[in-house]
């Protein structure tokens, strides 16, 4: 007999999928169970075997998006980086190049705190991934000083400030669409930078 293939993993990241395509396409309020199990062409059934509910469904696709966007992948392509500089210009290159979608979660999970009877536990995992990346920008900011790239700071002060400059950024996109991101964040990170970096007169 023929070992049946296991496609739970599969049908979840199609459930995923198909829901962030509707939360991001009507919003968070506006989307019904219905509408995604038209999304991904699978049964009511099917959703509610892997999901609670709308709730548990929508935790589960903002935490899928940050996990394919800053997840295993990336920290390996992020310790290729040769320097801590290099590091912190990547991080910033890809939180510029999911502008568009980062924007539309940002939204969404405002929404979603707004109207939830859940606040409390929303706030909770949203603030689980927010110290999830302050470590990994803390970490790299401390390498940088140990080796003698950085000039000593201190760290998690410096990157609370960071990351609140890239959420105010997303939440001016909203207003202001037409905000060059990829240009802010350059300058931003660049005038970072020359204040971190030791120069050559230092190292000596």
């Amino acid at each position: 007999m023929v070992p049946k293939v296991d496609v739970s993993a599969e049908r979840r990241d199609q459930i995923i999928q198909a829901a962030l395509a509707c939360f991001t396409r009507k919003g968070y309020n506006n989307t019904t169970m219905d509408d995604i199990v038209a999304e991904s062409g699978l049964s009511k059934g099917t959703l509610y075997w892997y999901f609670k509910g709308k709730d548990d469904l929508f935790k589960s696709a903002i935490l899928s998006f940050f996990e394919r966007s800053f997840g295993q992948e990336a920290i390996a392509d992020l310790e290729q980086c040769p320097t801590a500089a290099e590091k912190l210009r990547f991080l910033a290159q890809v939180i510029v190049g999911l502008g568009e979608w980062t924007k539309g979660i940002f939204n969404l999970f405002l929404e979603f705190w707004a109207s939830s009877t859940h606040r409390e536990e929303a706030a909770q995992w949203w603030t689980g991934l927010l110290v999830q990346y302050k470590n990994i920008l803390v970490g790299i900011i401390e390498e940088g000083i140990r080796n003698g790239e950085f000039r000593p700071v201190d760290a998690e002060p410096l990157v609370w400030a960071m990351m609140s400059t890239y959420d105010g950024l997303a939440a001016y996109v909203m207003l202001m669409p037409d905000l060059e991101l990829e240009r802010i964040s350059h300058v931003f990170i660049e005038t970072l930078l020359r204040g971190l970096v030791v120069d050559e007169q230092e190292g000596d």
